[in-house]
């Protein structure tokens, strides 16, 4: 149904796309580019960094092994700012400083940018899947049809299905309808199910107590201080302030971090935006300022669901309910469990989710907690936010077998990775585990119905 319905919408796309805006999706023909190149991106853009665009890097099995089920866990597409507040404020401060005549010259540039900016969030929805969000999954559901082609023929030729699953938001509901309509641009006749939410597993950060009370009070939050400390960002946003108004003027602010910060999210929102109004946000905050903003907020995000404090996992143990979903849909497939055969299984959730489960599979950047008495730094650590969980992002291991052995590859936003944790990977490889080894060296939660190897 879900097929049909597809190739329903692919086609009135493209006929009504000469007529419409382009906010509306559209499907990318076979092979082409989608996303953003790096270096056409300004830094220090933290979890509103767009997708990359991909190389499509292939995934090379040892000898004799054939892919036979793939699955994965991505954060949602590219999209507007959670709250309008943000802009709203921003603009509400520049109208004032204009009456007061306290505009710099920069400064006078800030307001209509920030109008365009704020209009075309409305029209696309706050917390919504920009057009750069809906072409990112849609170029990544290509790609994954093109790079597993040959398995999805054999799951065409035995009526194999692919499974869809979301946390119930709404960015992450259409980055699995983009991500599908990708896909099936590729494999029109692969029976795709309609997309499923669970919210306990996919968003997980609301659903586990236990991880709620640790995101509430945790040890964490006496590291994250420090880093803010560390980081002097309130005389930074004085520093902000002064680059759009008056030092008189910002001197009359009441809380300069949070307006200061409503510059930052303007600047690292816009490229998410890009193919719905273009701004240039660069002339507003420095690169130092910008990166002052990343910082703090790779420090929030390394101890509260990254790696965290040296020998405390509470940073990324609630990602277990992921790490046992994965071993469980792969017992499902081999041992033929469930009302169908299953060719994969996608899900689509948000960067607090991703970013602990790249930690719990100690992931290269995301593998090295704060040593005692060592605070988070860029200088001391690898991991950035904007590397692990930005827009886009995607975690996939896909099975392979020979016989009745099986090996897991591990990709990182579709290029292949290591694990960490001990790991140990299958004999002459880098990115190859056993099955068994990365059930023992991740500790999965045992499954009393099955043990596949």
């Amino acid at each position: 149904m879900l097929r049909s319905r597809l190739l329903i919408v692919a086609a009135a796309l493209i006929i009504l796309s000469g007529c419409q805006s382009d906010a509306e999706p559209k499907v990318k023909p076979r092979g082409a580019a989608t996303g953003i190149a790096s270096s056409d991106l300004p830094e220090s853009l933290s979890t509103l960094t767009p997708y990359p665009t991909s190389k499509k890097p292939e995934l090379k099995a040892p000898a004799g092994f054939e892919p036979v089920f793939a699955q994965n866990l991505a954060r949602h597409g590219a999209r507007s700012l959670t709250s309008e507040d943000v802009l709203e404020d921003a603009i509400e401060l520049w109208e004032e400083a204009k009456r007061a005549n306290a505009l710099t010259a920069v400064g006078k540039r800030f307001g209509p940018e920030a109008r365009a900016l704020h209009l075309a969030m409305n029209k696309v929805g706050y917390g919504e899947l920009s057009t750069l969000g809906q072409e990112e999954m849609q170029g990544i559901g290509a790609r994954e049809g093109e790079r597993l082609s040959k398995m999805f023929d054999t799951a065409i030729a035995d009526g194999a299905k692919v499974d869809v699953f979301d946390s119930g938001k709404g960015r992450a509901e259409d980055s699995a309808e983009n991500f599908s309509l990708g896909l099936s641009s590729v494999k029109p006749e692969l029976d795709i199910e309609p997309p499923e939410s669970d919210e306990k597993m996919l968003k997980f950060d609301n659903e586990n107590d236990k991880y709620e009370d640790f995101l509430e009070d945790g040890p964490w939050k006496e590291a994250y201080n420090e880093v803010r400390r560390l980081s002097n960002i309130d005389t930074i946003a004085t520093e902000v302030l002064e680059r759009l108004y008056k030092p008189e003027f910002v001197a009359g602010v009441d809380e300069p971090l949070s307006a200061a910060s409503g510059v930052y999210d303007f600047y690292r929102s816009a490229p998410a935006m890009s193919r719905d109004i273009k701004v240039d946000a660069t002339p507003f905050i420095s690169k130092q300022a910008a990166e002052l903003f990343a910082y703090v907020d790779d420090g929030r995000y390394f101890y509260s669901r990254g790696p965290g404090l040296d020998g405390d996992d509470g940073s990324y143990q609630a990602a277990q309910i992921l790490l046992d979903d994965f071993f469980k849909v792969i017992d499902d497939r081999l041992l033929g469990r469930g009302n169908h055969p299953h060719a994969a299984v996608y899900r689509f959730a948000h960067a607090e989710e991703m970013t602990p489960f790249a930690a719990l599979l100690a992931l290269p950047g995301n593998d090295e907690p704060a040593k005692p008495g060592e605070t988070y730094s860029h200088e001391n650590n690898d991991f950035r936010v904007d590397r692990v969980a930005q827009l886009s992002a995607n975690i996939e291991w896909v099975v392979w077998a020979k016989g009745d052995t099986n090996i897991v590859s591990v990709s990182h936003n579709e290029v292949p990775t290591t694990v960490g944790r001990d790991c140990k990977p299958y004999k002459n490889t880098e990115n190859f585990y056993k099955l068994a080894e990365l059930r023992t060296c991740l500790g999965a939660t045992p499954d009393k119905k099955a043990q596949t190897s």
